[in-house]
């Protein structure tokens, strides 16, 4: 999880209750290959709620090496997928219903997305050639 409370070198997990500060370790050290220098944990009680049962949930606050840093959010677009996937799916709808369609709309949003990737994309590569030459230097 991603707070903005907490300092960059610092990671928050949800995890299960039955893993323990040692098995967090172990699994970023081995599987990430991260620097773990301190790992906390926290167990929260379930939140009763109607007579439902929620099962309690244990919370672990990593501290990383000093070198570890998040990487920049990714830029969001414009159109979700989801946004574009209901629109498709009305359309269809429209055409099996008799009417005529009119892709161009979704068409068009496709094709803003399709522009904002790739100004991402040409963003990324451009951060990468940076990162590079200054570790070559």
């Amino acid at each position: 999880m991603r707070t903005p409370s907490l300092p960059p070198n610092k990671v928050a997990f949800r995890i299960p209750t039955n893993i323990n500060k040692l098995d967090v370790k172990d699994y970023l050290s081995n599987i990430y290959n991260l620097d773990v220098v301190d790992v906390r944990t926290m167990v929260y009680a379930a939140e009763s709620t109607n007579n439902r049962y929620r099962p309690s949930y244990k919370k672990a606050i990593v501290t990383l090496g000093d070198d570890f840093n998040y990487p920049q959010k990714p830029l969001e677009l414009k159109y979700s997928d989801a946004e574009l996937f209901q629109e498709n799916r009305k359309s269809q709808y429209r055409k099996l219903a008799g009417w005529k369609t009119r892709p161009i709309r979704v068409l068009v949003k496709q094709e803003e997305n399709y522009k904002l990737k790739e100004e991402k994309e040409k963003q990324i590569k451009e951060r990468n050639s940076e990162v590079e030459k200054s570790e070559v230097n």
